[in-house]
């Protein structure tokens, strides 16, 4: 039993410390507060982070090719030897002169340097390979920070959407709630038939399960942004942002679309400031330069290198015996297994391929503005004829509940105009969030969404 309580308070210990190593979560997250929570805890920004970081630490290191390079060490040897006495007669005295136990103690110590002086110009070539690698990795990591803000967003969108459905679903089983009791009451006095308040009951019923699958959508779309944002999907937390509005201001269209009117002056821009882009040519760079390297496999190379050393039978007396040697190497390639040409041959498909993606990137970025482009007009009519859906749809229920109520319409007419206005009210709501939707597409398709 100790050991299941010691094991448990060990776990909520640990747990403790990972949620205030990544910050308590607020219980009501607004947009802004959950684009910042996915760029510090979104997997894929995290690891594109971390890839940076990485790249970024090859350039010290290419650099490091440029200098001498030294080690140093040192030792101690002993030895022991018995070896056969020998023995010379001095005037007829036997007089041992060799052999017996023999002790050899040396101490040493040495420092090796080494200095590339040319080597095809690999040095150099590796340290722009680096470098362009390191901004590649960089770019990719503005690139999944703003792909993680325009993610959040369109879930964020869809969760709005989802509780305002909802909250349309909600209406109308009220509405249609209190006209059943309107004509459970109309029945009671003979102004109305029993068939229509079945008929009601059956509308209600199905009003109910609306409602229920409004919520199991909304419950979803919640869960699947928190998951996004690395929140458990069983926290309890509300999304709260009174920025985002669904009655939009369609004055505005005209201005907007004569923003995006020029579809080479959008791309021309988007090419600047894409970074997936910016990435994808400074990969090509690298590559470029990784086949310099390859290159340099053809050239001799010459380098220079020393050790001073130092030796003795006794620490105090190390420096007794001093040495330095010195030498230059000149090294020619002459056959190694055709590796230099399988290292050229890699390379150059390396940047052909690194050129493709520069090329799809650029295309990619053309069908983007012209994707968002559409997306966008075509939000615009639907919201404006949204509006208009509503507005009849309004007026016709109206209409309708009072001609059934001097007896001049049926009850399926009534029922009829209500679905059909709960269906404009939200046609108009889904119209709302996708031309929203729609100008942050054109934002991260331009590459100036904020983050």
């Amino acid at each position: 039993m100790l050991n299941k309580v010691l094991t448990l308070s060990i776990i909520l210990l640990f747990s403790g410390l990972s949620m205030a190593q990544q910050g308590a979560i607020k219980k009501e997250l607004t947009l802004k507060d959950c684009i910042s929570i996915a760029l510090k805890r979104n997997t894929s920004v995290l690891q594109s982070r971390y890839n940076a970081e990485s790249q970024n630490a090859k350039v010290l290191s290419a650099y490091g090719g440029l200098l001498p390079q030294f080690s140093g060490g040192g030792g101690f040897s002993y030895q022991q030897q018995i070896a056969p006495v020998g023995y010379t007669t001095i005037q007829g005295v036997l007089i041992p002169v060799s052999g017996g136990l023999s002790f050899f103690r040396q101490y040493g110590a040495e420092v090796d340097g080494s200095y590339t002086l040319f080597n095809g110009l690999a040095n150099y070539a590796t340290i722009d390979a680096a470098k362009s690698s390191s901004e590649s990795a960089d770019l990719s990591y503005k690139r999944s920070k703003q792909t993680a803000a325009y993610t959040t967003v369109q879930d964020y969108l869809l969760v709005f959407n989802a509780r305002d459905q909802m909250k349309i679903m909600g209406g109308n089983l009220k509405r249609d709630q209190q006209q059943l009791e309107t004509i459970k009451e109309e029945e009671r006095v003979g102004s109305a038939s029993l068939a229509d308040v079945y008929q009601q009951q059956a509308t209600v019923s199905a009003d109910e399960y609306s409602l229920l699958q409004a919520k199991n959508a909304f419950d979803q779309d919640a869960a699947s942004l928190k998951y996004y944002l690395g929140i458990p999907v069983t926290d309890s937390v509300e999304f709260v942002d009174s920025t985002i509005v669904t009655q939009i201001d369609t004055t505005q269209f005209p201005q907007i679309n004569q923003r995006y009117r020029d579809i080479a002056e959008l791309v021309g821009s988007a090419l600047n400031s894409r970074t997936d882009y910016q990435a994808a040519i400074q990969s090509l760079y690298a590559s470029k330069a990784n086949l310099a390297v390859a290159n340099a496999g053809y050239s001799p190379s010459v380098s220079l290198g020393g050790t001073y050393q130092i030796k003795g039978p006794t620490i105090p007396g190390i420096n007794d015996t001093r040495a330095f040697y010195g030498s230059v190497s000149l090294s020619i390639p002459i056959f190694n297994g055709f590796q230099t040409q399988t290292n050229i041959q890699v390379a150059d498909v390396a940047v052909k391929a690194a050129q493709q993606t520069v090329d799809a990137t650029r295309r990619q970025v053309q069908l983007d503005i012209y994707q968002g482009l559409l997306s966008l007009y075509s939000t615009e009519k639907q919201y404006e004829a949204g509006m208009q859906s509503v507005n009849y749809a309004k007026i016709n229920l109206e209409t309708q509940q009072e001609k059934y109520s001097i007896g001049s319409a049926t009850l399926l007419d009534v029922l009829t105009a209500s679905a059909q206005y709960t269906s404009a009210l939200s046609s108009r709501v889904v119209a709302a969030y996708n031309y929203i939707q729609a100008k942050q597409q054109i934002e991260y398709a331009i590459g100036t969404i904020k983050y």
